[in-house]
């Protein structure tokens, strides 16, 4: 398979959206290839061109993505998908409060729905899409967001938050946080669920153990458990295994396999 983004440069855009990104190919294999995905705390919008995608790790039997197009609100583990057969995604990765500020309702929501005011939007530009190189399509849904994702209903005291978590790498308490940003807890877990989807919690997870996973899949030479257990602020090296695992539902040890692989294949 193949895949390419686009790093969003758009001044409007740039707090709201990260990239556009495709990923096509072909899988002839009868089983199709399970991919992993890793969540990194992003709402992410995603126009399929291909085959439908099969999610695996769900009670519900045939759990088939077949829609054209579909969100995956952030999540705080990881998720396993098959596909097969032809592949062609283009696909929207939002921070912050981007799709928040673009469909006005509580991402914590969307588990299971679209939100309906996006549905004709999509409908319409998915049919122009179809035919159109990742070029056309980047420019054509960043016209449509410029348009239409409100650039002043910010929240303050997420938005602080937010940046603080990123710029900590993770290691931050919530009950510091809520000090910092002068909220409460309770309020500061409202305003996170409402407008990404997770727990400040939980998206501190996130962002410390991609922090984590980047580190180890680019040193070149062999890790030391310890330091990583300082650098990243674990309480020991089970607590950083088991919040790994967490995440991503893959071992610190396995994740290491994938030191020379492209892991955006599994990420």
């Amino acid at each position: 398979m193949n895949y390419h983004e686009t790093i969003v440069s758009n001044e409007q855009l740039k707090d709201s959206t990260l990239c556009y990104w495709e990923m096509n190919g072909f899988i002839d294999l009868e089983e199709g290839i399970d991919l992993r995905y890793i969540p990194e705390g992003q709402n992410l919008l995603i126009f399929n061109f291909g085959n439908p995608i099969e999610l695996l790790d769900t009670s519900e039997k045939n759990s088939f993505l077949s829609s054209p197009f579909f969100v995956i609100p952030a999540i705080a583990s990881s998720r396993l998908f098959n596909q097969k057969g032809k592949i062609d995604l283009f696909g929207i990765s939002f921070i912050a409060d981007g799709l928040f500020n673009l469909i006005q309702q509580p991402i914590s929501k969307l588990q299971n729905s679209f939100p309906i005011n996006l549905k004709d939007k999509c409908e319409e530009m998915y049919a122009q899409m179809e035919q159109m190189t990742f070029t056309d399509r980047s420019e054509l849904v960043e016209s449509f967001l410029i348009g239409h994702i409100k650039q002043n209903n910010g929240n303050p005291s997420f938005s602080k938050a937010y940046k603080m978590i990123k710029e900590a790498k993770g290691c931050i308490k919530v009950s510091d946080l809520a000090k910092k940003v002068y909220v409460t807890e309770r309020q500061l877990q409202r305003l996170f669920r409402i407008r990404l989807g997770i727990s400040p919690k939980d998206y501190c997870k996130v962002v410390r153990v991609n922090s984590y996973i980047d580190f180890i899949l680019n040193r070149e030479n062999l890790v030391d458990w310890m330091e990583l257990v300082v650098a990243f602020d674990y309480h020991d090296q089970p607590h950083l295994i088991n919040e790994v695992k967490a995440i991503s539902k893959l071992s610190p040890q396995k994740l290491l396999s994938y030191r020379d692989t492209l892991y955006d294949y599994y990420a």
